[in-house]
């Protein structure tokens, strides 16, 4: 499974709704980054789950990431940590791999509650300790099924590298 925290986003604006809120130049450029990691992984997406906010369908349509299962709702917009964990665990078992699409502090939730630092890579847990900015990107490996899921290794990692905005 892999998380990932939108890109970054405008500032709020008075009189616009925080769901409005666009990527800037830096935030495109950031996706454009994790498509790049996403492919040279290899990373075949049998699902994504994405927040219906703008700023996250725009980090999804910048990845480039097609799967038939793709579920951009307002559910993932509105979840906290515990109603997007139980999301995640109605996914089907024939899905091997999920992408989940989505916002702080929820998605940073998921990874702080299901890696088991005992057999998570130090060097990955410390990206994210105690921080996971936008257009971060978490995988988190597991054996058994979805709808089980309760322990899982943090294996990588990535945080953005782009700066200029």
């Amino acid at each position: 499974m892999w998380l990932l925290r939108h890109a970054h986003t405008e500032d709020s604006r008075a009189g616009h709704k925080d769901a409005d809120r666009r990527l800037t130049s830096r935030g495109e450029e950031q996706a454009r980054e994790v498509s790049d990691v996403l492919g040279s992984e290899g990373v075949r997406v049998d699902a994504v789950m994405c927040s219906s906010a703008v700023r996250a369908r725009q980090t999804l349509s910048l990845l480039g990431v097609s799967s038939s299962a793709t579920d951009v709702a307002e559910r993932y917009y509105t979840a906290g940590t515990d109603s997007l964990l139980e999301a995640i665990r109605e996914l089907s078992d024939e899905v091997k791999t999920a992408l989940v699409i989505g916002h702080a502090p929820a998605l940073p939730g998921i990874a702080y509650e299901l890696a088991d630092r005992e057999v998570s890579e130090p060097a990955a847990w410390d990206a994210i300790d105690g921080r996971y900015p936008a257009a971060t990107l978490a995988r988190l490996d597991f054996d058994g099924t979805w709808a089980n899921l309760d322990s899982a290794a943090l294996t990588d990692v990535r945080t953005p590298t782009t700066t200029a905005g």
